[in-house]
C-alpha cells in the first residue's frame, strides 16, 4: 500500500539520484534494475527492502548522517501516517511536501494564522522567518524556498488551488504596513488567474472548525489524499480516509459558510488599502 512515508522515501531518492546528475534508467542500470522497478519505489508505489535501499544509497555514494537519515525512513515507510518532532524546517518532510504539491490535482489550504505559504510575497515570508527565530544565516535560504514552491501555481500546468483564510489575517500587519499592503495586493491578483479560489472565513461566521489550526489538503489522480499539518517544531502527514475524510468534510462546509470569491477579492483589497493608507500616515511603522 502506497503511504505518505513511502511516497517521502520516494521523493528523497529522486532528489538524490538527480543530484547526482542521473536520469532514471541511468541509475536503475547501475543498480542492476529495470526502469520500472525503480520508477516504482520513487513514486512510492514499492518501499525498497533494507537491501535494495543499501544498493541505492550505495551506489549513489550516500554516506554517513544522510545514509542513516534514509534508512530510518525507509525502515517505517510501510506504516501510515508520517510525524515528525525536531528542529525548524523538517527537512525530511520538506522534501515530501515539495514533491506533494508538485504532483497534486488539487490543492486546498486552509490558514488561519498567516498568508498560505503559496501566496505569500517574500517580505512577508522574510517577516514570518524572523519572527520565528530562524539564523539569519538561513532566512534567505528559506524564503527561496518558500517562493520555489509557488511554481505549482505559476507554471504551464498550474494545480487547482483553493485558499480559506480567516479574517483575522488580513488585519494582522506582519513585516509592516507597507509589506502587508503588497502582500493584501498580490492575493488580489493572484485570485484573478482561473485555477486558483480564494475564500475569506469572516468573522462573523463565530466560532468554526477551522480555527483548530492550519492544514492543507492535497489530492492525487491515483493516490490517496493527503493532510498536512505544520506547527513550529512538529509536522505530520495523514494518509488514511478514516483520518482525512474530516477534514475533507470540515473544508467542505467552510467553503459553503465563507464570502464568495468575489466578495473576498473586494474585502482583501479594502484591507490592502487599508494598510496602505496607515503606511502614508505613518511610516516609522512600515
Amino acid at each position: 500500500m502506497t503511504t505518505a512515508r513511502s511516497r517521502g522515501l520516494g521523493a528523497e531518492i529522486r532528489k538524490l539520484r538527480k543530484d547526482a546528475g542521473l536520469r532514471l534508467e541511468e541509475l536503475a542500470e547501475q543498480c542492476d534494475w529495470s526502469r520500472a522497478t525503480l520508477g516504482r519505489i520513487e513514486s512510492g508505489a514499492k518501499v525498497p527492502s533494507e537491501t535494495e535501499i543499501a544498493i541505492i544509497l550505495g551506489t549513489l555514494g550516500i554516506k554517513g548522517r544522510e545514509r542513516t537519515r534514509i534508512l530510518e525512513l525507509a525502515e517505517d515507510a510501510h506504516k501510515p501516517h508520517w510525524w515528525e518532532v525536531g528542529n525548524p524546517g523538517l527537512p525530511q518532510q520538506l522534501v515530501a511536501l515539495l514533491e506533494f504539491e508538485r504532483s497534486a490535482t488539487e490543492i486546498t489550504d486552509l490558514s488561519v494564522g498567516y498568508v498560505p505559504g503559496l501566496l505569500q510575497v517574500a517580505d512577508y515570508t522574510r517577516a514570518i522567518m524572523v519572527a520565528g527565530g530562524l539564523k539569519d544565516s538561513d532566512v534567505e535560504s528559506r524564503v527561496s524556498l518558500r517562493l520555489g514552491r509557488q511554481s505549482v501555481l505559476t507554471g504551464q500546468k498550474p494545480v487547482q488551488f483553493h485558499a480559506l483564510i480567516d479574517e483575522s489575517v488580513l488585519h494582522r500587519p506582519i513585516g509592516g504596513y507597507e509589506v502587508m499592503g503588497e502582500q493584501l495586493r498580490h492575493i488580489v491578483r493572484m485570485a484573478r488567474r482561473p485555477h486558483i479560489t480564494i475564500q475569506v472565513i469572516p468573522y462573523e461566521l463565530g466560532a468554526h472548525v477551522g480555527l483548530n489550526g492550519n492544514q492543507l489538503l492535497m489530492k492525487f489522480q491515483r493516490q490517496r489524499t493527503i493532510v498536512y499539518l505544520e506547527h513550529r517544531r512538529a509536522g505530520t502527514f495523514l494518509d488514511d480516509p478514516a483520518d482525512t475524510s474530516p477534514f475533507v468534510e470540515s473544508v467542505a462546509t467552510l467553503a459553503k459558510a465563507a464570502l464568495s470569491p468575489r466578495e473576498s477579492a473586494d474585502l482583501i483589497a479594502t484591507h490592502a488599502k487599508k494598510m496602505e493608507d496607515s503606511y502614508v500616515s505613518d511610516p516609522e511603522l512600515a
